[in-house]
């Protein structure tokens, strides 16, 4: 077989992965790879893969060099090691301390030599990391102390884990073995034969799992949490009312574009290049302002392509309209009114066809809007009784409605129509959040209810109940790369957030039906978190209170990698005699997206936007996590 540089990235990818290195992990696969999985060979690499074959590599290589061209054993001397004649002592390279962390520059120390990377304080190893499980040593393996391991007599091949080494794989010494007294190992490779040595270390402890049921403990930290500010500019509305941002959209393929709208105008913006951030305004494009006439802004939706952008507004005459501007802020084209405020527009993943949902009177009418075809007018095709307080795609050809007490599935393969109708235990229930998506290739969703704290997941009949002691605020399915390996799988990852003050992350196993809180953070002590959103790329995830934002790492949860929180909170937190944090007027809204390339980060507060630059942070270290 040719190795090729797609064989050895995959592996360092997975290396990264495994030794607790993520950020790194997903630096790579920007890179190289956006979805390594994909490749052909990938279900077949075993655990631990690169460290393996390089040990069997070290193997080989001391084979060859003990014996002569006959075959005949000869002096193993330490000239002839891989890494040379000069003995690896650990000790010399332990991570640095605190007090030394100031003197370095890019992991040099004081005295310019190279240092091994440092663990954060208090941090725990994982052998799951990105959900891979670690790898057991093999039967039979001896360890060897430090001692015979000095000068290749005997050698401890160790993972790397977040910084903290772990004894992984055994290389027994080599004494001038004949051929014959090799052995073949499990995979039919050759090994040495081992031998015991008498001053044996004890077994290490065994390894705590980041990934936890309850409240997260995973990767905690003593050092200050990074702040976001010196990377985050602020745009403000500027429309001279109390207008609050409701909605905020980055245009697809496009990290320089986003919309954004309040209840009475909404507009684009366009950020400046990157030689230009630190002189240059965002510029402004309004493309819809009310002028205090009574009418707002209700929905807003990017076309899958970027090209256009479809803007709902609710007029004084009690009728919707939508209209459509391109990336200029050019209007390019006007749909017909609807009977009633449009709620909701849903454009199909990588299609032309749009949901729009339309309330009128207490209940909803769906209309399938195909922008290739422009119909003469914005008809319904399926009458819902009852309010739909959400709507989801899971395909190309499936998607969910949700309301009180129900979900219903649709098809559009053949027109828009009912596909099944599920109804909750309780009929009362409002079902405020659905979010599909396909497993096991077929059509998912899962509601959440903001009322009753509940999730439940219709298509498989779960639900789980009271997973909040407070209403919930947002719902989000981890977006995972749409390839067949990932639809043919059986779980998914939820988060969910509540005026409890909480961010859960919740496994959802359809094959056993069971539903597992994996991590619960709190951004502020007793502040409500507003929402949350899910980076496109699955790795980070994004919580918001009234004026703070923090990331953390989906997989290891714990404290955040970063925070950002506003330099002047227009809704003031009050500290009370005991040292409690209140905020006046509760339930508000923010609203936070990300771009489709998990670079930058918008949050929505008051007449104004905080634009957070994560590319330029992760260049500067902030989410090294070594």
């Amino acid at each position: 077989m040719d190795l090729t540089s797609h064989h050895v990235n995959y592996l360092i990818w997975r290396y990264l992965q495994e030794s607790g290195h993520g950020e790194a992990a997903v630096m790579l696969q920007r890179a190289w790879n956006p979805n390594p999985q994909s490749l052909p060979f990938a279900p077949y690499i075993r655990n631990h893969a690169l460290v393996s074959l390089v040990q069997k590599g070290l193997q080989y290589h001391e084979i060859e060099q003990s014996l002569d061209e006959d075959g005949n054993p000869v002096p193993m001397s330490p000239s002839k090691s891989f890494f040379g004649p000069t003995p690896f002592d650990l000790d010399s390279y332990k991570p640095p301390q605190e007090d030394d962390r100031q003197g370095q520059v890019q992991g040099l120390s004081e005295d310019g030599q190279q240092r091994a990377p440092s663990p954060t304080k208090g941090q725990r190893p994982s052998h799951a990391a990105n959900g891979l499980a670690a790898a057991e040593p093999p039967l039979g393996a001896k360890k060897v102390s430090k001692g015979d391991a000095a000068n290749g007599d005997g050698g401890v091949m160790e993972i790397e884990v977040n910084g903290v080494n772990h004894d992984q794989v055994m290389t027994p010494g080599i004494k001038s073995q004949s051929p014959s007294e090799l052995a073949v190992d499990v995979d039919g490779d050759v090994a040495m034969a081992t031998e015991a040595h008498e001053d044996q270390e004890p077994p290490a402890p065994p390894v705590t799992f980041t990934l936890t049921e309850g409240k997260s403990i995973g990767v905690q930290s003593t050092a200050k949490t990074p702040d976001l500010g010196a990377c985050t500019s602020t745009v403000d509305l500027n429309v001279g009312r109390p207008d609050h941002v409701m909605m905020a959209t980055w245009r697809p393929y496009d990290s320089s574009i986003f919309a954004a709208a309040s209840e009475s105008v909404c507009g684009l913006w366009k950020l400046p290049g990157l030689s230009d951030r630190a002189t240059a305004a965002p510029v402004h494009e309004r493309i819809f302002d009310s002028h205090g006439d009574g009418s707002w802004v209700t929905a807003l939706a990017w076309h899958p392509s970027g090209d256009k952008l479809a803007v709902a507004v609710y007029g004084t005459e009690q009728r919707g309209s939508i209209q459509m501007f391109d990336a200029e802020g050019n209007a390019v084209d006007i749909l017909p009114d609807a009977p009633g405020m449009i709620v909701g527009l849903h454009w199909a993943p990588g299609g032309s066809s749009m949901l729009v949902v339309v309330s009128i009177n207490g209940n909803s009418e769906l209309t399938l809007w195909d922008d290739s075809l422009k119909s003469a007018e914005l008809s319904a095709d399926l009458v819902i009784d009852g309010e739909i307080f959400d709507a989801t795609w899971a395909g190309t050809t499936q998607l969910f409605v949700a309301g009180s007490g129900f979900v219903t599935q649709c098809g559009t393969d053949s027109g828009l129509r009912v596909v099944n109708r599920f109804e909750s235990r309780i009929s009362s229930t409002e079902w405020s959040f659905v979010r599909g998506t396909k497993r096991a290739f077929s059509a998912v969703a899962v509601a959440v209810s903001s009322p009753a704290t509940s999730i439940w997941v219709p298509t498989h009949d779960m639900l789980l109940e009271d997973i909040h002691d407070g209403d919930i605020t947002a719902a989000e399915i981890r977006p995972e790369p749409l390839t067949q390996e990932a639809e043919a799988s059986s779980s998914l990852i939820l988060a969910t957030s509540s005026i409890d003050d909480t961010l859960r992350i919740w496994n959802v196993n359809l094959q056993s039906r069971e539903i597992t809180n994996i991590h619960t953070l709190s951004l502020v002590p007793k502040v409500p978190v507003l929402t949350l959103a899910f980076s496109p790329d699955g790795y980070a995830i994004s919580a918001a209170t009234v004026d703070t934002v923090a990331i953390w790492n989906v997989d290891r949860g714990g404290a955040p990698l970063a925070t950002w929180t506003a330099p002047d909170t227009r809704e003031a937190k009050k500290a009370t005699t005991n040292g409690d944090v209140q905020v006046g007027n509760l339930i508000q809204y923010r609203c936070l997206a990300w771009d489709s390339d998990s670079k930058r980060l918008i949050m929505g507060y008051g007449s104004q936007m905080a634009v957070i630059d994560i590319q330029r942070r992760a260049a500067n270290g902030v989410f090294d996590e070594t």
